[in-house]
């Protein structure tokens, strides 16, 4: 089967999956037990387009499936605790453990992805980590992992987040350009039907891909000479980021559970005052406006990360008056 006739058929099967989507929800669970009945099926979508790929992949270059056999049964894993979660809604607590033990245990028989040391260039300075580098790097992916899950409630935004991140960290020559290939077509024809409010991302989805994203950028980090400072990855991250550590200080300081959902995140505070388009146009330029000018010309890291910190908390500030204002 050639390569053209091959992603025809598995966009095709995507989309029959996702136009079924409800039919499915129903005989597998996977739909909201409390909110509505919409299906949690956008992530069990790309992750069955995904493995397709690398099953095609397999046959045309079995050396890089073996490869990256540790990173795809790892994804596979991580998927399913999504996947159970989505299902049984499974404690906060528990998932972040099963999820941290699976990136531990990846880490131990594939080191090439261990973050070793941290490169900070606005000091010139590098922080070596040694034995931390074991604790440290899966709570950085699990920070990445719960900072976009948190930012994944209005339909289109962590879609649009991922396809984000996936432009601004793609780079010519690097060996895992492939995942993020199969990645972008899924997430293209899964926001089709999530903006039509058809199907969910799910905690599957954020998952598995936010798993594949970190794996990408700490091998760029690692491998790859690209001079990418911990400057320049918190400022690709930084506003799911900020918002998730926001949130964690306002419900502590309220005296609430940091683990437990309610509706002051960023988004939600964009959606009341603003319609859908709007809301994620903000939160996505946000993200791509001090990268892009990072990337055109040489701008201290901190001073773009300072205004855009600015910017984040005065539309923040202006949104929560307008919000009382209105009451």
């Amino acid at each position: 089967m050639s390569f053209n006739i091959f992603y025809i058929f598995s966009i095709l099967l995507l989309i029959f999956f996702y136009t079924n989507s409800k039919k499915i929800s129903i005989y597998t669970k996977l739909y909201k037990k409390y909110d509505d009945d919409t299906p949690l099926t956008g992530g069990t979508g790309i992750y069955i387009f995904f493995i397709l790929g690398i099953a095609y992949l397999y046959f045309l270059n079995e050396k890089f499936i073996i490869s990256t056999s540790y990173i795809i049964l790892t994804a596979s894993l991580i998927f399913l605790v999504g996947f159970l979660d989505d299902i049984f809604n499974i404690r906060y607590l528990t998932r972040l453990l099963a999820l941290f033990i699976l990136i531990f245990i990846f880490l131990k028989f594939d080191n090439r992805f261990l973050i070793n040391q941290l490169y900070f260039e606005t000091l010139n300075k590098t922080l070596i980590l040694n034995h931390s580098s074991y604790f440290l790097t899966p709570l950085f992916i699990l920070l990445l992992l719960n900072s976009i899950n948190m930012a994944d409630g209005i339909n289109g935004n962590s879609g649009i987040i991922f396809l984000i991140y996936i432009f601004l960290l793609y780079e010519k020559n690097i060996q895992f350009n492939y995942f993020l290939f199969l990645i972008s077509i899924s997430l293209i024809i899964f926001l089709f039907f999530n903006f039509k409010n058809k199907i969910y991302m799910g905690d599957s989805g954020i998952y598995f891909l936010s798993f594949l994203i970190s794996i990408y950028v700490i091998n760029k980090y690692n491998i790859s000479d690209t001079n990418l400072s911990s400057e320049k990855i918190f400022l690709i991250f930084m506003i799911p980021g900020v918002d998730m550590f926001r949130l964690f200080c306002q419900r502590l300081y309220n005296k609430k559970n940091p683990f437990k959902g309610d509706l002051d995140h960023f988004h939600h505070l964009l959606i009341r005052k603003l319609n859908l388009r709007f809301s994620i146009i903000i939160y996505a330029v946000l993200i791509l406006w001090p990268n892009i000018i990072n990337k055109l010309i040489d701008v201290n890291d901190l001073i773009l990360i300072s205004l855009n910190l600015f910017f984040f908390f005065i539309i923040i500030f202006f949104l929560k008056k307008l919000n009382k204002f209105s009451k």
